[in-house]
């Protein structure tokens, strides 16, 4: 657990969010459209029954490698594993970087809406 609560503090200071420029993104267009969404994992992930265009899915992917590239760095960096930081960067992510109307898919599967009367469910692993 001390090593998921280091993960967890560097995790705070990485910086996933999505540049100015974000409203003209294929990925950031994908989310607000309900296409694209963040995942317990720490990894995006397509919403079932979403129509996804070849574009759209290369550049989630290509997120996804960036995003493990990173975690695999920062885990070495803390001396924990790729899913450990994951998962951390997933608790800084849920509890602050979920947009009102973006999906998200919980720790059971299942993907949800934020909604304002409805916030976002952190994994249970989150502090």
């Amino acid at each position: 657990m001390t090593r998921f609560l280091a993960a967890a503090a560097l995790a705070a200071s990485l910086v996933l969010a999505a540049p100015a420029w974000a409203q003209t993104d294929p990925v950031a267009q994908g989310r607000a459209a309900g296409q694209v969404g963040e995942q317990t994992d720490g990894y995006l992930g397509f919403v079932p029954g979403a129509q996804i265009s070849a574009d759209l899915r290369g550049r989630v992917d290509q997120i996804n490698i960036q995003r493990r590239a990173l975690y695999t760095r920062r885990a070495t960096e803390r001396s924990v594993s790729v899913n450990e930081m994951a998962a951390a960067v997933a608790c800084e992510v849920f509890e602050s970087r979920i947009a009102i109307g973006e999906r998200y898919r919980g720790e059971d599967g299942q993907w949800r809406q934020r909604t304002p009367s409805q916030p976002v469910v952190k994994p249970s692993f989150c502090p």
